[in-house]
């Protein structure tokens, strides 16, 4: 691949406690086919030596890779939000595409090279993939998360597509989150959309904070699904998305979802009644009474 021809990518890496996983989160971002142009590392003031494996890659890239530019920024007091790693990395970024790829996650090394074909349309702001699903072990629980997003059967995700922003959320997202992480995603880092301003509004949300953020951003252009299975994305037991959330504030932030989608969008009466039955699943599985 001609590096002169591919656009300035900015990985960041957030971590907390993470550190088994770190060496081979590093590899996979390395290696992938389409060169990075930036590796942007943040550690949340873990407790589990990750610091000290951080530098010693670090030291391992400086001289392999000389030509990704580097920076690395260890929190001295834990954050608190998951968000916040986001847009601090957002804020330190200086390329023109951002990939947070979480450290507990993987990718295929193809992975940010077909995700980048996404934007050879210049209105995609996101381009995203396939996720395969591994438990907390690394063994591979389902091929994709297809299932999950799309409950309906609609076939929405039967191949891939490039779609209008605001269509997506009206087809489908207004429903659920239907892209389940982040590491699958590449943001267009455009001067029009004020990220560090979404991710600080997320921030108040303590279950749905990207469900938002990537409704905001789809406000601004088109979004490119791919459906090859290219990230690997790890569900660990007792996660926010393997088990629900007793005390209800996942469905009160799903609900709050809703009623924005509906003041601010043009949702049919079969996606309204789709976000009814959502709700009342979620009411099922959480054991709340309406």
């Amino acid at each position: 691949m001609d590096i002169s021809q591919t656009k300035k990518v900015s990985v960041i890496v957030p971590n907390y406690n993470y550190a088994r996983f770190l060496k081979k989160r590093f590899r996979s971002i390395l290696k992938q086919t389409y060169p990075i142009y930036e590796l942007v590392i943040l550690d949340d003031a873990s407790v589990d030596g990750s610091d000290e494996i951080i530098e010693t890659e670090i030291a391992k890239i400086k001289r392999k890779y000389p030509n990704v530019k580097l920076q690395y920024v260890r929190n001295e007091k834990n954050s608190g939000k998951v968000i916040a790693q986001w847009e601090k990395g957002f804020e330190l970024s200086t390329g023109d595409f951002v990939w947070i790829a979480e450290v507990d996650d993987s990718s295929k090394k193809d992975f940010l090279a077909e995700t980048m074909k996404g934007f050879d349309d210049p209105e995609v702001v996101i381009s995203y993939t396939e996720s395969e699903i591994i438990n907390g072990k690394g063994i591979v629980i389902a091929p994709n998360f297809r299932w999950s997003r799309d409950r309906e059967k609609t076939g929405h995700y039967n191949e891939s597509y490039i779609k209008e922003g605001f269509r997506e959320i009206e087809e489908i997202m207004a429903i659920r989150c239907t892209i389940p992480n982040v590491s699958a995603v590449v943001f267009r880092k455009a001067e029009r959309i004020p990220y560090l301003k979404y991710l600080d509004e997320a921030k108040v949300f303590s279950q749905v904070g990207d469900w938002f953020f990537y409704a905001k951003v789809l406000g601004h252009g088109k979004i490119s699904y791919n459906k090859k299975s290219l990230n690997i994305f790890r569900i660990h037991k007792g996660s926010k998305t393997s088990i629900s959330n007793d005390n209800g504030i996942h469905y009160k932030e799903l609900v709050g979802m809703h009623k924005m989608f509906a003041i601010k969008n043009n949702l049919t009466g079969e996606v309204v009644d789709r976000m009814q039955r959502e709700e009342k699943r979620i009411r099922r599985k959480h054991g709340i009474i309406e």
